[in-house]
This record gives C-alpha cells, structure tokens and sequence, in this order.
C-alpha cells in the first residue's frame, strides 16, 4: 500500500488546512456559545464542494467516477482541526448520497438529489440499539421509533435509516422534530425526530433482509472512518493549541514548555495521534480497494481514535491547567467536543464482546 499523495490530494489537503485555519477556527467558539452554525458556513462550503462531492455528475452532484474514502479521510483531519460542529454538518450529506447511488432506485435518487441539489441536508442515523418498529404496507413500510439524537437532524429533510432488517431512505416532512443542543458539537444542529407509523414508500427502501445487513455493515464503515478522522483532526488540534500556550505560558522564569512532564504528555499524545491517524487511513484506502477487512479495519479505527481524541483532548486541558476549563481557550470546547466520537454509530467493543459471547 502507498500512501502517497497524488495531485489532487495534496491539492485537498491544502485547501482544507487553509479552510480550517481561516474560517472554521475562527467561527468555532462563536458557534459553539450561539450553538448554530455560522450563517456563511453553507455558501463557503459549496464553493469548496462539500455537500454534493457524493451525489453524481449527471444528478448534478460533482461526483465523477468512484467516491475517494482516502481523499475523504485527509479532508477529515483537517476539518477536525477546525472545528468538530461545523465538520458534522459538511460531512452529513455522504453516505446517504451514497448509499441512494449504490441501493437506490431511480425514484430515490431522484428525491434525495434534487433535496441536496436544492440546499437541502440527508443525515445517516443507524438503529443500534434495535428500537425501531417496521410494518410492511404493501410495498411500502411503516416506522416506529425515534431517531437522534443526531448532528444534522435537527434541519435534515431526509434521514437514511439503518436497521436489522432494513435501509430506507425517509422524508422527514411533517414528522415531528425535536432541535436540541448537547454540551459537543454545539453547533451541529442536533435534533431527534419521532416517526409514529411513518410511511416510507416501496421506492425509497434501499434493501431489505440480508441485503440490509450488508448494506449497514457498508454504511458503518464509511461513517466510522470518517469519524476516526475528525476524531483525530480534533486531537491534532488540541495538542496545537497546547504547544503553543506552552511556549507562551512562563512560570518559574521559563515557558512551561521546558518542564520534562508536560514534554513527555505531548510526545505521548502525539505517538497516539500518529497511529490512529495510520489505522484511519488503513481503513480508508481498505474501503477503496474493496478489501473484506475494510470492515474491521474501519471499526477499530474509530475506537482507537475516539481514545485517542478523548486522552489528548484531556492532556491539552492539563497543560492549560485552570485556563483550561474556561471557554475563552479553545481547548475546553474539544474536551467537550471529544465525547461526541464516542456516542455516535454504538459502542464497536461492545459488539464484538456480544458477538465473542454468541459464539
């Protein structure tokens, strides 16, 4: 395998840091407090070709030929260093325009894509916990349940659900929704929405039975690898601003950057970053490749990523000391922002225990 970056890629990965360090650093703690995005978000990220990068050409989408999940990767770093909220909400139109083009038919890429074409957002919300009621109606079915808490839902005019048994795409007109703000990713329009007997159409149910269970395992692995890296653009940036304050910061006549134990808690971090940031990559150019271990590969990146940015995020913190906890450095909203890695998509240890069990 060779990671290294073609052309193109390196041409992304520059237009995102410059993105991240202009733009979505500088809206991030406004956000944050206001807990809604900036209201120049959308127009500057369609400039940049987020929102539509997943949905084809020919549907008016900028996608031509296969989807990237590398080059989506190193754009998650970089988004991650900006601002996880703002990342959740560039990111959320990607596998539902995904899967639409893998599973859908002519009736669901015509919905989803002329609601994304239009401005609209699709969020992807997997039942993990098994909650959700179906009923067949004919072709269509009916959906019992709640969806969310989720970035993006709280705006989304279409979810992409995933179940046991189904994968169906959802409008979520007229549904009653629910716009909340938790203590991450404050300004990521999270919402929950309650389908009671929702009727979803024959035409806008993307597999069922077997066919769903490979279609999950599909979606959990490009979402999962796209988590892994925000969660470690989240703890680059944290162990940044660490540095930084760490040379600005003089006690005892020298900047607190010379003491051996704040040294050896950055060069730990720093260790960890590194591979989970190899384990994400691994994944991803796994994904592209079509590899069977794609799977496995992405789950494990997103664990030893949602350590990773939990541990740094924290580490960051203790180099601020009490400045740390105050919402005037920046470092205090990534330890906040570091526990929504951890909630979103179940707990993949826990899977593997039950699974281990059942065995």
């Amino acid at each position: 395998m060779d990671f290294t970056l073609d052309d193109e890629q390196q041409m992304v990965v520059q237009t995102m840091r410059r993105f991240a360090d202009r733009e979505l650093r500088s809206w991030a703690a406004d956000a944050d407090r206001a807990g809604k995005p900036p209201d120049k978000l959308a127009a500057t990220a369609r400039d940049l070709g987020f929102y539509l990068d997943a949905v084809p050409a020919d549907a008016d989408g900028l996608l031509d030929g296969s989807y990237s999940h590398l080059t989506r990767a190193l754009r998650g770093f970089e988004l991650g260093r900006g601002c996880a909220a703002l990342a959740a909400l560039l990111e959320t139109n990607v596998e539902p325009a995904l899967a639409v083009g893998a599973w859908g038919g002519a009736e669901a890429k015509r919905a989803l894509y002329r609601s994304l074409a239009s401005g609209g957002l699709a969020v992807y919300y997997h039942d993990h916990r098994g909650v959700f009621e179906i009923e067949a109606d004919g072709a269509a079915v009916r959906i019992s349940g709640r969806l969310g808490p989720s970035p993006a839902l709280g705006v989304a005019a279409h979810a992409l659900l995933s179940t046991r048994e189904l994968v169906a795409l959802v409008p979520l007109d007229g549904s009653r929704r629910d716009a909340m703000t938790p203590s991450g990713w404050r300004a990521a329009s999270w919402g929950t929405v309650t389908l009671d007997a929702t009727r979803v159409p024959g035409e806008l149910v993307l597999a069922r039975g077997a066919a769903a269970t490979d279609a999950t395992a599909t979606l959990l692995a490009w979402a999962r690898t796209s988590l892994a890296a925000r969660a470690v653009g989240v703890a680059v940036g944290a162990m940044e601003h660490a540095e930084r304050y760490s040379h600005e910061r003089i006690q005892f006549g020298q900047p607190i950057g010379t003491f051996e134990s704040l040294i050896r808690l950055r060069d730990d971090a720093l260790t960890a970053i590194a591979a989970a940031r190899l384990m994400t990559l691994h994944a991803a150019w796994s994904l592209d490749a079509g590899d069977p271990g794609a799977f496995d590969a992405a789950s494990r990146a997103r664990v030893v990523a949602g350590d990773v940015v939990s541990r740094s995020t924290i580490d960051a913190v203790q180099i601020f000391g009490g400045y740390g906890f105050v919402n005037d450095f920046p470092v205090e909203k990534l330890m906040r922002d570091a526990r929504a890695f951890e909630a979103l998509y179940g707990d993949e240890r826990l899977g593997r225990v039950l699974a281990a069990k059942a065995v």
